[in-house]
């Protein structure tokens, strides 16, 4: 009893000792955290060192935190602000003054397999500026980049859900691949970038040169885009987040289908010679001419002695809809980090059930094991959906407003026009479901060896799997029998990488080295069902056994990436840098006889501000560099091998009365010693910073030459074989780019900041098949393929146009009055192919530029982004005429059009386009215009919601905003759009839309 009773009172006497110990040597600390201009900060996290204690200031910058340490230091930082550690030294109340990082010299990259500060670099990276497209109402991160980067060409989109294509310094192949890579927090990611949330992104980095693309080898001629998501803080408390926003969307041209009236007209001008007398000129009505002479279809006829005036495209379009959420949860301990996030997106399209839905979650967790082992993981899921077949646009174009989608009974008229065009409400009658789901689970360890500092072995696990669901059922397909079809395939991916990281400083010296041995894998399955011919659907697609017709189909395929890479990079006193690079890769998809490439790369860079001679005032940093590199570019899977096939011409019979037999035959011939394209070049460029950080930015200039291009040559016919894939040739692309950034103003309450990015590149074909065959002495063009030695890949050979042929005007053999006026180039008073065609210009642009204007006045902030792309003298042509009637006047008498197409007519002798239903000998001829524009691509003024009012409720931040997107494009071009090259033809427009949005983020 006294041995139980003695325990309980020392463990009593204990208790209070340490209590009396944690009282003595904890603190109660207040302070106030004010930027460089002393204006108060909210939200900056402060936390007391090797502890999970802290807290973050409040509206008006103030924080308090209770410190349990003897010799307590306090971590401040915030986003944007250069991260500090303050010893409290017995103090109790704490004024703290955050600066600005430098924009140029701290701010830190990423690179291939790690990251890196900008100033060290020796290759051309470009990093975007998320924050200035956060309030656009875009649905990937493509459209934030678009315009943004010098050197990175996005695509422009005009559907739901629609993946932009990305280019980054012009085309170095003719048939190869022509995507960039795609690195998603450190492993490769092939698919949809679409798929990613925009939130969820933290940085988009853009290696564009050979040595900096050298990391990534074969893969990385078109050039790599490092995305990286987002991820906690150490010693952050926790913060809870999120952004919504709701937009509306409407074509940015206001284009129309011909009304009855201008319906009508349009068939009396295809029928001037007889709707019109001649003693006019064809301009008086002929009163004994009625439609019923022309080539009306029957229910035109109809339609003609009626009131009808059916607006098609009014009917099966509508106003566009977008819906973005997404909430986020990060935080983290001295040892642990963790973001988390969900996000769901609604978009309803501008063409009916044209909609598309996308859901996605995110954990990104990260924790120090020990001292010499930390893990950690990236998953994420997207789950989009594309449901509902959406009319044909051909359809709605082309159908008459003199007929109607439905019936006296209001059934649905299968054929309106009384031809093959269906109706196209019968699409949107389909059973459609469409599918995507992408699931990535990124798994890395970090292993360092405490007796070996500088040393550290990663390794990265990546999965993604991929499943594709698309199910549809229609009662009118298959020729009103009904029609169902099921269509599963998957594709999973696993990537493998074995990192090896050293890094050592002694003296001004400093040596950062890297091995990588590491492989991806891919593979794929599809299963198809479809059956036709029901004699009921009522259970859709999910009983294929009850259709007349049933047929089977699938497919498989798989590959392999095996690579090993070397890196080094020295440093001296931040002064000197070199960076040399080697890979070496294996792809399945090669012949036996070149199944690997090596890829070396070489960088160098020279800080002249920090060279003792060099005394310029005005100039804070400046450094030059260069690199030379070399990259690959893969070949489609299974290219160099004979592929053989099971179709139905190669079935065969064994004797008389005998069955079919299922054979095979070669379809593709082997090359064994198919190559990988090789792309080489340089890079020279300088970064520099002036006038105390007011003004930085950074000039390129490249060269590169890609050789043994992968090209189908056509083969003799006695072959047995049209062509094979082979290497051919040499292309050439050289450029210049700068980006420019400042900030003119800057007072208390007002700041402009600006950034201009402008981009010119010049691509040429130097060599092709190395024939002479016409014997002149210099190497034959593909002129059919439009290829031209010593010019642009996009080059525009055809004949030239000279406006459109009038009534009374001299015409050529054959050609008629609202045809184009094709120039005699050699006056011999015919036109042929041989003869009479020239290079008229090119299809690609001089040069692009875009400019980010933020102006910030207290708690407004006002973005402007302006994007342009601009032809110089004869780039960046496209046609623009008439098309979809094929020179056939039945078809264009019974279809439909826009409005804005000036065609010829004897009441119109001065229009700009040719008539398409007048025949002619030269179908191929065109009018090209140039497609040059500047668009005010996104606008939008947010109110951050002050201290006073944060305090209230109890937020870190709040943020009000609206945004417009595309509100205003400036161009010559007629038509849908300038960058989509879509224009006054009435085949497949999709018009680009413009948008406006409201939309709130908060943290609290």
């Amino acid at each position: 009893m006294k041995i139980t009773f003695m325990i309980k009172k020392t463990q009593w006497l204990c208790a209070i000792l340490m209590l009396w110990v944690g009282t003595a040597v904890g603190q109660s600390i207040k302070g106030k955290i004010v930027d460089e201009n002393g204006q108060e900060l909210p939200g900056v996290n402060v936390v007391e060192k090797g502890t999970t204690n802290g807290s973050s200031t409040d509206a008006n910058g103030v924080f308090s935190v209770k410190t349990t340490g003897t010799n307590p230091v306090l971590v401040i930082s915030f986003v944007g602000y250069t991260s500090q550690e303050i010893p409290v030294n017995g103090q109790t109340s704490l004024s703290i003054t955050m600066k600005t990082d430098n924009r140029l010299l701290n701010e830190v990259v990423v690179v291939g397999y790690g990251t890196q500060k900008k100033k060290d670099l020796t290759g051309a990276i470009a990093s975007a500026n998320l924050e200035a497209f956060r309030e656009a109402p875009n649905v990937s991160i493509l459209q934030s980049l678009k315009g943004a980067l010098p050197g990175l060409t996005i695509s422009q989109t005009n559907r739901p859900g629609q993946e932009a294509s990305i280019n980054i310094r012009g085309t170095s192949t003719l048939n190869g691949n022509t995507a960039p890579l795609i690195i998603v927090d450190g492993i490769i990611f092939s698919g949809r970038l679409s798929d990613i949330n925009p939130a969820d992104v933290a940085s988009v980095d853009v290696l564009k040169d050979p040595s900096s693309k050298a990391v990534y080898g074969s893969q990385a001629a078109n050039g790599v885009v490092l995305v990286t998501t987002k991820t906690g803080r150490t010693a952050q408390k926790t913060t809870i987040s999120y952004s919504g926003s709701y937009a509306v969307s409407s074509p940015t041209v206001k284009a129309r289908l011909l009304n009855r009236e201008e319906f009508l007209q349009k068939a009396r001008d295809i029928e001037y010679r007889n709707a019109y007398t001649a003693a006019s000129g064809y301009t008086d009505p002929n009163p004994a001419w009625t439609f019923a002479n022309s080539d009306f279809l029957p229910p035109n006829i109809a339609g003609s002695t009626t009131d009808n005036n059916f607006d098609w495209f009014g009917a099966l379009t509508q106003s566009s809809l977008l819906n973005n959420h997404s909430i986020g949860v990060s935080g983290g301990s001295n040892t642990t980090t963790y973001f988390l996030s969900a996000g769901y997106t609604g978009e309803k399209g501008y063409i009916k059930n044209d909609d598309y839905k996308r859901y996605t979650i995110r954990l990104n967790l990260d924790t120090e094991v020990t001292k010499w082992l930390t893990l950690g993981v990236n998953t994420s899921g997207s789950f989009t959906d594309f449901s509902g077949d959406s009319p044909s646009m051909n359809n709605i174009i082309t159908t008459s407003p003199l007929v109607k989608p439905t019936n006296d009974n209001g059934e649905y008229v299968i054929n309106p026009m009384g031809d093959v065009n269906v109706n196209p409400f019968l699409a949107s009658l389909s059973d459609n479901y469409e599918a995507q789901s992408r699931l990535v689970g990124n798994f890395y360890s970090i292993f360092r060896i405490p007796s070996l500092p500088g040393f550290s072995y990663r390794i990265n696990f990546g999965h993604n799997l991929k499943y594709f669901k698309t199910y549809s059922s229609n009662p009118y397909n298959a020729g009103r029998t009904g029609e169902a079809f099921k269509n599963d395939a998957t594709q999973y991916e696993q990537t493998l990488d074995n990192i090896f990281n050293y890094t050592k400083t002694f003296g001004k010296h400093n040596i950062n080295a890297t091995a990588v041995y590491g492989y991806n894998t891919a593979n794929y399955n599809r299963t198809s069902a479809t059956g036709t011919g029901f004699s009921d659907l009522n259970l859709s697609y999910n009983n294929l056994a009850l259709a007349e017709i049933q047929k089977i189909d699938s497919e498989a395929w798989d590959e392999a990436l095996l690579y090993q890479m070397g890196s080094v990079a020295y440093n001296y006193g931040s002064k000197y840098l070199l960076k040399a690079t080697v890979r070496r890769d294996g792809f399945s998809g090669f012949a036996e006889n070149n199944k690997t490439g090596i890829f070396p790369s070489l960088g160098f860079g020279w800080v002249i501000s920090e060279e003792s001679f060099f005394k310029v005032p005005f100039v804070d940093f400046l450094k030059i560099r260069g690199s030379y590199g070399e990259n690959g570019n893969k070949v489609a899977r299974y290219s160099s091998l004979a592929r053989v096939v099971a179709e139905d011409a190669s079935k065969y019979v064994f004797g008389d009365g005998s069955g079919t037999f299922i054979g095979r035959s070669v379809s593709t011939l082997a090359n064994k010693d198919l190559r990988w394209e090789r792309t080489r070049g340089i890079n020279i460029g300088a970064d520099f910073t002036v006038f105390n950080s007011r003004i930085d930015g950074n000039v390129e200039y490249y060269n590169s030459t890609t050789n043994d291009l992968l090209w189908s040559k056509i083969l003799p016919q006695t072959s047995g074989f049209a062509s094979v894939l082979t290497n051919i040739g040499e292309l050439n692309n050289s450029g210049f780019e700068f980006m420019l950034h400042g900030v003119p103003l800057k007072t208390k309450d007002l700041t402009w900041d600006i950034t201009v990015n402008f981009t010119q590149n010049k691509n040429k074909v130097v060599r092709l098949l190395g024939e002479d065959l016409n014997n002149d002495g210099k190497e034959d063009d593909l002129v059919a393929s439009g290829l031209f030695i010593g010019r642009p890949i996009g080059t525009i050979y055809n004949y030239q146009t000279q406006g459109v042929y009038g009534l009374n005007d001299e015409k050529l053999v054959g050609f008629e009055a609202g045809s184009y006026k094709v120039k005699d180039q050699n006056n011999d008073a015919k036109i042929t192919a041989a003869d009479d065609r020239v290079i008229l210009g090119q299809t690609e642009p001089a040069y692009l530029f875009g400019i980010q204007n933020t102006l910030s006045y207290k708690q407004f902030t006002l973005r402007i982004f302006i994007n342009s792309i601009q032809g110089g003298k004869n780039g960046y042509l496209a046609a623009n005429h008439l098309t979809g009637y094929n020179n056939t006047k039945g078809n264009a008498t019974n279809s439909n059009m826009f409005n804005f197409a000036d065609y010829w007519s004897p009441r119109n002798p001065d229009a700009k386009y040719a008539n398409p239903w007048v025949g002619t000998p030269v179908t191929a001829a065109r009018a090209y215009f140039q497609r040059n524009f500047v668009r005010l691509q996104d606008v939008s003024l947010s109110y951050t919601v002050g201290s006073n009012w944060l305090k209230k409720l109890n937020a870190q931040s709040v943020k009000l905003f609206v945004s417009a997107k595309n509100p205003l494009t400036l161009t010559k071009w007629e038509g849908w759009d300038p960058e989509t090259g879509q224009g006054v033809s009435s085949q497949q427009p999709f018009p680009v839309m413009q948008s406006y949005s409201v939309g709130l983020d908060f943290s609290f």
